[in-house]
């Protein structure tokens, strides 16, 4: 092949590549995923609780809530004793819960605790959550089955719980359910005024032909 051909060739992979990695980021695999529970959505970014009130009163939104998961977190009770767990959101929409209860009631307050099946906790157990400087203290409400995604967890706290422990910083991931998959373009258009800019969005793989 002449120097010129190969410079050709070249160039045509260069320009393959950067249109894969431009579909990639734009609009290819990576802004579909499987969500559990009823997600649609999940935007990714500084998300304060403020601003999670405004995306819930959007009418394209069925239900929204700050889903998160905190490592190196410290848990203790009279009988365990964990220096580096995993606690996630236990989410208190029915639509948007991954986890399925197998015994008690959900939380209906920050000190309330879902404890995850296998993991140690027990229903009426009281428990020191610490994470550096921060901590609190809860009993366990109920026991729920292995969250999807959140294999590692622990226990699941309430969104306030949860940013208690993260010394109130704004909330990471929010998941998103939406009242119709028609309208997750309006949604993210609304969202963009919301937050003050683009958030980071990742679809449901349900969504493939509706976004």
């Amino acid at each position: 092949m002449s120097r010129r051909g190969l410079t050709s060739a070249f160039g045509f992979a260069v320009a393959a590549v950067a249109a894969f990695v431009v579909l990639d980021r734009f609009g290819g695999s990576e802004r579909f995923a499987y969500l559990p529970g009823g997600a649609d959505m999940r935007l990714a970014g500084r998300i304060t609780p403020k601003q999670i009130e405004r995306l819930a009163a959007l009418p394209q939104t069925a239900a929204v809530e700050c889903d998160q998961a905190l490592h190196d977190v410290g848990v203790a009770t009279f009988e365990v004793t964990l220096a580096h767990a995993t606690v996630a959101t236990a989410l208190r929409s029915p639509a948007l819960r991954s986890a399925a209860l197998l015994e008690g009631r959900v939380p209906d307050k920050d000190a309330e605790v879902l404890a995850v099946d296998g993991r140690g906790l027990r229903i009426g157990d009281h428990v020191a959550l610490t994470r550096g400087w921060h901590g609190l203290v809860g009993t366990v409400v109920g026991v729920v089955a292995k969250p999807p995604g959140r294999p590692d967890a622990v226990a699941l706290l309430p969104a306030g719980a949860i940013a208690r422990l993260d010394g109130g910083a704004p909330c990471g991931e929010v998941t998103v359910q939406l009242r119709k998959r028609s309208e997750a373009t309006a949604f993210e258009r609304a969202a963009k005024d919301v937050l003050g800019g683009a958030p980071a969005v990742t679809y449901d793989e349900s969504l493939r032909g509706h976004v």
